[in-house]
């Protein structure tokens, strides 16, 4: 989807897409809550301009700390503590959480305490990327927005890297390929950069078929296993460990 909600909810689950296009969206919806023009987000007002230029005091965003993987409890419980003070400027606050996904357990528990009984001014922008790692009882209390998948070309670098590894998974052995995806679980990547070069590594192999059919065709079931596994978390191996499974 690519239009906003009308009326809007006080609370909104955004997925799908990549992390960009969610944080662009997750942004245009906040400058909609606090437009003062006719058709929001008009994108002229002078909160629209605000908020664009990431200016606006009655938008908060929260993420992980610098050094953490995390959303900790403390970042919500200090976001739940402002939700309860009246807007500076605007009629609504803001609230985005990206990536939501990010929230550990007790974070999530925290916040659904003013998803449920915060003031009526609030609102909550939740981008993520793997919507199943929340709690059951957050994304009930959001609106779901899923946004169009994204298809770009990958990156001159993504490709040089895809050819390595797909050189890798059709001829090479055991030891090398799992150095090569070890090394590639260090790099912590996100979800959408792994699936990015894996999808590349699936085209390189997909040429190579009319050559190697058979070891190509497992190849492939394998790539097709890891990309398709909804609980990616970068360093875990959960992914990237299938592809070794199910070749050797």
């Amino acid at each position: 989807m690519t239009g906003l909600p009308h009326p809007l909810s006080h609370a909104y689950l955004i997925t799908g897409g990549s992390g960009a296009s969610r944080a662009a969206f997750a942004k245009r919806m906040a400058a909609a809550y606090l437009c003062a023009g006719e058709r929001p987000p008009c994108g002229q007002c002078r909160a629209c301009r605000k908020v664009a230029a990431d200016a606006h005091p009655d938008v908060r965003c929260t993420a992980p700390a610098p050094d953490k993987r995390e959303i900790a409890v403390d970042q919500i419980r200090s976001l739940r503590a402002d939700a309860y003070v009246r807007p500076n400027e605007g009629r609504r606050k803001v609230y985005v959480i990206d990536p939501a996904d990010s929230m550990n357990p007790a974070a999530q528990n925290a916040l659904l305490k003013v998803l449920e009984d915060g003031p009526a001014y609030a609102a909550f922008l939740l981008p993520a990327e793997n919507p199943g790692l929340l709690l059951d009882t957050v994304r009930s209390r959001c609106e779901l927005l899923t946004l169009p998948p994204e298809h770009p070309e990958p990156d001159p670098e993504t490709q040089e890297r895809a050819a390595a590894l797909a050189a890798l998974l059709l001829d090479g052995d055991e030891l090398a390929l799992a150095q090569a995806l070890v090394g590639l679980e260090l790099e912590r990547p996100k979800g959408d950069q792994l699936d990015a070069l894996l999808g590349a590594v699936q085209e390189q192999v997909s040429r190579s078929l009319p050559q190697n059919p058979r070891r190509g065709a497992q190849v492939l079931s394998a790539l097709k296993a890891a990309r398709e596994n909804a609980v990616y978390r970068p360093g875990a191996g959960h992914t990237l460990g299938q592809i070794i499974t199910r070749l050797f």
